[in-house]
C-alpha cells in the first residue's frame, strides 16, 4: 500500500471554510513579507511532506496520518452542524474542544515543546498503556520496552497529548456553559487563518486548555471565556483577532481577500513599530464580555 506524503497540519476541511467562492485563498509568507501572486487551494497550503510519517522496523508508515484523517472526518461533521444550528450538545462541544486542542499540538510551532514532552512523558502520564492482545500469554518485557521507546510510539504521543484536557469534566462543563459563536458577516473583513489557528490565553500547563478563540470560518469564530456574557464589546475585535493570528503564526497566513490581508499586514507593521504586538492576546480577550 502506498504511503501518503502530503500531511496537512491544519485539516483541509477547516481551510476550505476560509476560501472564496472558487475555493481559493491568498497566502502570506511572513518570512518574506509577500503574498503569493497566485491564489492557493486548501490542498496546496498548511502542509509538510512526510510530517506524520514514522519508521517502524525500518519501513515508513503513515498510520498517524490515517488516524488524523479519521479524527478530522468526525470533527468536520460536528463543526458543520454547530455552524448551521448555532447550537451544540456537550458531545459536539467536546468535539470542537478536541479539535482545538489537537491543532494546538499538531502545528509546527509546537514542535520544540512537543520534542521535549515526548521524551519526558510516559504513556501513563498521557492516560494510555500498551497491552498484549492475548493477556493470558506472558509479556516479553524487552520487546515491550523497545516498542515504548520506538519513534512510532513517541510520535503517537502528539495525538494523545491533546486528549488530556478532555479528562477535565469540570472544564468541559464550563466550556459548554460559556461558549458562543461570534459572526462577522461584513464581506470586507473575512477572517484570516494562520498556521497557529487557535488563540489561547497564555498557558504553561500542557494538560490544560485555557480561554480560547477559534476561528471556524471566514465569518464565524468559536469563543470560550470563563464567566463570559457571550458578547463582543467592540467590532474592533474582528481586526484584533486577525492581528493576533498574524502575530502568532509561525510562517503562513491565508485569507480569501487580498485587500484585507494587506490591511492586516500594514496594521501589524504599525503595531510592531510601536512595540505593541506582545499585548495582542491580552487586548483580544478584553474585547470579550
Amino acid at each position: 500500500m502506498q504511503v501518503s506524503r502530503r500531511h496537512h497540519y491544519i485539516p483541509q476541511f477547516l481551510i476550505k471554510n476560509f476560501a472564496d467562492a472558487d475555493g481559493m485563498l491568498y497566502l502570506l509568507d511572513k518570512q518574506t513579507g509577500r503574498i503569493a501572486k497566485q491564489r492557493q487551494s486548501p490542498k496546496a497550503i498548511f502542509f509538510e511532506m512526510d510530517r506524520n510519517t514514522v519508521l517502524f522496523h525500518g519501513q515508513p508508515k503513515d498510520h498517524l496520518e490515517a488516524l488524523y484523517a479519521a479524527l478530522d472526518d468526525k470533527a468536520a461533521a460536528d463543526l458543520q452542524n454547530v455552524l448551521l444550528s448555532r447550537k451544540a450538545s456537550l458531545e459536539a462541544v467536546v468535539s470542537i474542544v478536541a479539535l482545538a486542542s489537537s491543532l494546538k499540538w499538531r502545528i509546527p510551532a509546537s514542535d520544540p515543546q512537543f520534542g521535549r514532552l515526548k521524551e519526558e512523558l510516559s504513556l501513563a502520564d498521557l492516560k494510555a498503556e500498551i497491552r498484549p492482545i492475548d493477556q493470558a500469554n506472558p509479556v516479553d518485557l524487552n520487546a515491550l520496552n523497545q516498542l515504548v521507546d520506538s519513534d512510532a510510539i513517541k510520535e503517537a504521543k502528539r495525538i494523545l497529548l491533546p486528549l488530556l484536557p478532555l479528562f477535565d469534566e469540570n472544564k468541559l462543563t464550563d466550556i459548554h456553559a460559556n461558549w458562543f459563536i461570534h459572526s462577522q458577516p461584513d464581506e470586507r473583513f473575512p477572517s484570516v487563518i494562520g498556521d497557529c489557528p487557535v488563540l489561547e490565553r497564555p498557558n504553561a500547563d500542557y494538560s490544560k486548555l485555557e480561554d480560547f478563540i477559534f476561528p471556524l470560518s471566514a465569518t464565524d469564530t468559536f469563543i470560550y471565556k470563563h464567566g463570559a456574557q457571550k458578547r463582543i464589546k467592540s467590532p474592533i475585535f474582528t481586526i484584533q483577532k486577525d492581528l493576533a493570528t498574524l502575530h502568532y503564526s509561525t510562517r503562513y497566513v491565508a485569507c480569501m481577500s487580498k485587500t484585507h490581508l494587506e490591511t492586516i499586514m500594514q496594521m501589524y507593521s504599525v503595531m510592531q513599530a510601536q512595540n505593541q504586538v506582545e499585548k495582542l492576546t491580552e487586548l483580544l480577550f478584553d474585547f470579550i464580555a
